[in-house]
């Protein structure tokens, strides 16, 4: 059972991520400081730092972003018709990161500088990760595209794809979700190369 002391800090620390969360979200990253983050929180600058530092506060506040979103997507069913291809499919599972990609791009922007230094550790690339590939895996095996003995493979390859394509979007200028989408599903084709409808 945790002491009061422990749950001060446990309800300080989220208070303090619930904040720079609300913050990045509202103004993006490059101009939220620190001091910022811990006024609108009511704790010292030392106070956040103890959280993490301006940038692991991006890191969570994204991961969040994208983890609320993939529990609202039902990954059972992929939301497209049955004759569709497989990277039809594959692209449907995406797609809920894809609005957030495009709907947050200065924040996808310094998120994705961030992970590259590979200084801060982040969700999308451990349980997201997994998640992930199990849901590509169903896509590409669920009418025979893929056989069941070779899915986790190809899965993890389609996983490598969709990170590069989405860090390369971030890149750049574009905030078009369609030319996301429509770069992740020729990536997804020259993977998974079973296209006809099935």
């Amino acid at each position: 059972m945790a002491t009061a002391r422990e749950r001060l800090k446990q309800d300080t620390r989220q208070r303090v991520l619930d904040t720079a969360a609300r913050l990045f979200r509202e103004r993006g990253s490059a101009d939220i400081t620190v001091r910022e983050i811990a006024q609108a929180s009511g704790v010292s600058a030392g106070t956040v730092m103890t959280v993490g530092d301006k940038n692991a506060l991006v890191v969570h506040a994204f991961d969040r972003l994208v983890a609320a979103e993939h529990a609202q997507h039902d990954p059972g069913e992929p939301d497209v018709p049955s004759a569709a291809t497989c990277s039809d499919r594959l692209t449907d599972c995406v797609r809920p990161f894809v609005v957030i990609f495009t709907s947050q791009p200065v924040l996808a922007r310094v998120y994705a500088s961030i992970l590259v230094t590979g200084e801060h550790d982040s969700h999308l690339f451990t349980d997201l990760a997994d998640r992930l590939r199990e849901e590509f895996a169903r896509a590409i095996t669920r009418h025979g595209c893929t056989p069941s003995d070779s899915a986790p493979a190809v899965a993890s390859a389609l996983y490598f794809a969709y990170v590069g394509v989405l860090f390369s979007w971030a890149a750049q200028n574009s905030h078009d979700p369609n030319v996301l989408l429509e770069r992740l599903r020729a990536a997804f084709a020259t993977i998974c190369t079973c296209q006809e409808a099935r």
